[in-house]
Parts: C-alpha cells; structure tokens; sequence
C-alpha cells in the first residue's frame, strides 16, 4: 500500500522551516529531555517541525494505540459504549507501582481516559490480529509489524509508528477520512477531550512506554482555536536508568510551551 503523505508548505508564517525547528527544538533541551514535535495546520496545510529526522522515526505507539485500538474494537462490536468489563481484582501496576484509576471496572471511555491497560487487553483477546492487520494497512497505521504474540502488541513486539504518521492518522480522523463509521470516530474524538480554556481546545491520548532500555512518552492529538485546528504529536525519551520526575508531565508541558512559542496560544 502506497502511503499518503500531506503536500503543503513547510514553513509558519513568517517563519522559514530552519528557524522554526532550531526554535521548537529548543523547548527540549531546555528541559534537558530527548524528542520532537510535529504540528500540522489542517486549514492552511502547513507543517512544523522541531526535528524532522526524528519525526520519521518509528517507535511503539504504546497508549497512543487506544485511538485505532478504540475505533476497531467499536467498529468490530467487540465492545458496546455502555458495556463495563470487571476488573479482575489483581493489582494494576505501571513499573512496579499500583495505579488506583486501575483497579475498577471500566467502560471503554474510563478505560481510554485512565490508560487502563487490562481493558485494551481483553479487548485485543476479542479482536483477530489479521482484523488488526486489514485495518492498520487501511489506515495507513505505523509499520503493519504484528508479529509480537503477546496480546499487547502495541507496548511489546516490534510494532512502531513515527510522529508524522502519528499527525497523518489522526488528521484523517479529525476530518472523519477513516474507514469506520463517522458517529464511532465521533465518539472516540470525544473520549480526547482534554481540557478547554476559552481561547483553545485541547484533546488527545498520552503514552509511555519501554523499549530496548529507553522509556518513551508521547501525547498525540488535536489543538483547536477560535480561527484554527492543528495536529500534533510530541514524543520525548529518555535512558529508562535515568528517566526525569517529571516525565510523564514534560508531554503536556512542551506540547503547551511549543504552541505558545509559534504564537498559535498564549
């Protein structure tokens, strides 16, 4: 399958594509953390990149999987809105530590919304992986590579997808372009929303996870404003002997701080 890209300017306005990567690269190595962010502007089709190499490079998708994961166990009925899948009673830990959101029965919103691994777990026993297969080539989803056994493929096995198709995929979801049912997309879109200050609209998915001695954290989604509506996905890793307190915040903040600094927040 060909894969689609986006043709567009890559520059902002007033801004040519070297200063503007030099500028949002910046944001990483003030935080000391490895990484790249990629936003697209759906309205004027432009793209900006901190680092545009590292925006090419696959990784596990971790969390970030329970958009697609969402949209084809909706689309699969392997799952209702409504149904609630009990938790099993057994301690849910993320490295080493107990996560209390957890450790309760969910639905899949909660489940999206507190990263339940155990739910998308369960739900990938109820999904063939030749399924997964037909709809990640159909969405033109990361690296097709499901050849891990586990049944959580997207945090183990060699499945990866770069921070640019990360932006392709989920621009072809805001624009309902994916071949699942608009109101099943309209959903999902729903379970991102983040937060909202009155001059922009936040919503996406965060994920963390560990591979080959390096721990990975990304937030993907949607920035919206009164004028405008952007895509973007922002990565960081750092030496999983050496990961930052403040790790899992950094996906928020320099996602904020890059905005801010293009002028599109403030």
């Amino acid at each position: 399958m060909k894969r689609t890209a986006f043709t567009g300017i890559l520059f902002v306005i007033g801004l040519s594509v070297l200063p503007a990567e030099s500028s949002l690269q910046s944001i990483f190595s003030d935080h000391n953390i490895k990484g790249s962010i990629v936003i697209y502007n759906l309205g004027k089709d432009q793209w900006m990149f901190s680092d545009k190499a590292d925006a090419s490079r696959g990784t596990i998708p971790a969390s970030t999987f329970k958009i697609c994961n969402s949209l084809v166990a909706l689309e699969e009925k392997a799952i209702a809105p409504d149904e609630i899948i009990p938790w099993d009673g057994k301690d849910a830990t993320f490295k080493g530590n107990a996560v209390k959101s957890w450790c309760a029965d969910a639905t899949l919103e909660s489940a999206f919304k507190n990263s339940a691994i155990w739910f998308y777990v369960e739900l990938s026993k109820r999904i063939r992986r030749s399924t997964y297969a037909r709809y990640l080539k159909e969405c033109d989803y990361g690296n097709f590579d499901l050849s891990e056994k586990g049944d959580d493929f997207w945090n183990y096995g060699n499945m990866e997808i770069s921070p640019k198709n990360q932006v392709v995929f989920l621009a072809k979801l805001y624009k309902d372009e994916l071949p699942f049912d608009k109101t099943k997309m309209a959903l999902v879109k729903s379970y991102m929303r983040m937060n909202a200050d009155g001059t922009y609209a936040l919503s996406g998915k965060s994920g963390w996870g560990i591979k080959s001695g390096a721990d990975i954290g990304w937030l993907v989604g949607f920035l919206e404003t009164k004028g405008d509506a952007y895509v973007f996905a922002t990565r960081i890793t750092a030496d999983s002997n050496a990961v930052p307190s403040d790790f899992g915040k950094l996906r928020s903040m320099i996602t904020l701080e890059a905005f801010r600094q293009l002028g599109i927040i403030r």
